[in-house]
């Protein structure tokens, strides 16, 4: 049996030139504007809980924010990223009671939430490469944050028995990403993923 699922009418939109460090507040925009909400990339980026880059601090410990909890940097500018509970939470406020984190769903779940005619915000990376750890540092109340990088969130909007395709900011277009490369490095990045009920 062959399946294809493409949701029409999510129109892609660029994080560049203005938010080089913002695919989160870019992919969150998207996922607000198909729900009806009529927000820009900027008004989401500038209602991120932003924390602090990681410093080397006065004890020589190599110390920052958490992305569980806030967006690590500045999106306009250097920075880091953000993971799901913190999107989850700001979006709730545009859309009281509707949104759906499905971070620890299995990957057929995932992919049934499409089939069934919602996009899903994911974290996966750029071009599904192969996420590698890049530092690691203290946030402030002693958790080990661990930063994998090439971090990317895009917008799934569609998938058939090869290809996950997904809305990708650093394009401002749709891409087709091979599904079992796309399932590993979702995996692999926590399997975070929302989506709008």
């Amino acid at each position: 049996m062959n399946h294809h699922f493409q949701l029409e009418y999510v129109p892609a939109l660029s994080q560049l030139p203005e938010l080089p460090n913002g695919c989160e507040a870019v992919v969150a925009t998207m996922l607000l504007n198909w729900a009806g909400v009529p927000v820009t990339k900027e008004e989401v980026a500038d209602a991120l809980p932003l924390g602090e880059l990681p410093y080397v601090n006065d004890d020589g410990a190599f110390i920052g924010s958490n992305p569980k909890n806030v967006f690590v940097g500045n999106p306009y500018e250097v920075g880091y990223g953000i993971y799901h509970k913190p999107i989850a939470d700001m979006l709730d406020h545009w859309l009281p009671g509707r949104i759906r984190d499905l971070t620890g769903s299995d990957f057929d779940e995932l992919l049934t939430i499409i089939a069934q005619g919602k996009p899903a915000m994911i974290w996966a990376t750029e071009h599904m490469d192969t996420p590698y750890l890049e530092m690691e540092w203290q946030d402030e109340e002693g958790l080990t944050v661990e930063w994998y990088q090439p971090e990317h969130a895009l917008l799934l909007t569609g998938w058939d028995d090869d290809y996950a395709y997904m809305n990708d900011t650093m394009t401002g277009k749709q891409e087709a990403y091979a599904l079992s490369d796309f399932k590993t490095v979702w995996e692999q990045m926590g399997s975070q993923a929302i989506t709008v009920n």
